[in-house]
């Protein structure tokens, strides 16, 4: 039942996890599929946004770990005019990898794969802890706090490569979380 309902939920992007876009705020859209660093006005990059035809992924990060799995999170705003479909992600640090949607359960976390996530023109869509997620197996080597690794994001027609931070064992959030790119 949960699966059923969380496989819908997916397909269907609620406005449980899409929300208005930021149009207004993020009005430059890249129609390119490479990745794009962005400069602060000091000449610095950003590595916490990406950016490709109209898709931004902001803010990815996973908790520290020496098990062999972890969840990454990102916020991925679509400020295209188009429907995306999100149908996988890619890594060099682990031989497995799924978007999943998950559940807290009398503090069992379990989950349910997601084949493809419908990404609504205007939306955004945010992986954060208890909500969705992209389920990295079979770490080939340990999350260690303050560090970080690429990740791929495949997306039908492109792709969009990010740097994931890893933050502490028990962060619940990115912690540059809140300001704005």
């Amino acid at each position: 039942m949960i699966r059923a309902a969380l496989f819908s939920l997916a397909l269907l992007a609620t406005p449980a996890f899409a929300q208005e876009d930021h149009a207004d705020e993020h009005h430059e859209e890249h129609e390119h599929e490479e990745h794009e660093e962005h400069e602060h006005e000091d000449g610095e990059h950003d590595e916490h946004l990406a950016e490709a035809n109209g898709i931004r992924a902001i803010h990815a990060w996973a908790n520290a770990t020496d098990a062999s799995s972890a969840l990454v999170y990102v916020d991925i705003e679509n400020t295209s005019a188009d429907l995306v479909t999100l149908i996988g992600a890619e890594t060099e640090i682990a031989t497995s990898i799924e978007i999943v949607g998950l559940e807290n359960t009398a503090g069992e976390l379990t989950y349910t794969a997601i084949p493809a996530l419908p990404i609504p023109a205007g939306a955004d869509m945010v992986f954060a802890p208890n909500g969705l997620a992209i389920a990295l197996t079979g770490l080939t080597t340990p999350l260690v706090e303050g560090e970080h690794f690429d990740l791929e994001l495949e997306f039908d027609g492109f792709h969009l490569d990010l740097e994931v931070e890893i933050e502490s064992a028990t962060a619940t959030q990115h912690s540059h979380a809140g300001h704005n790119h």
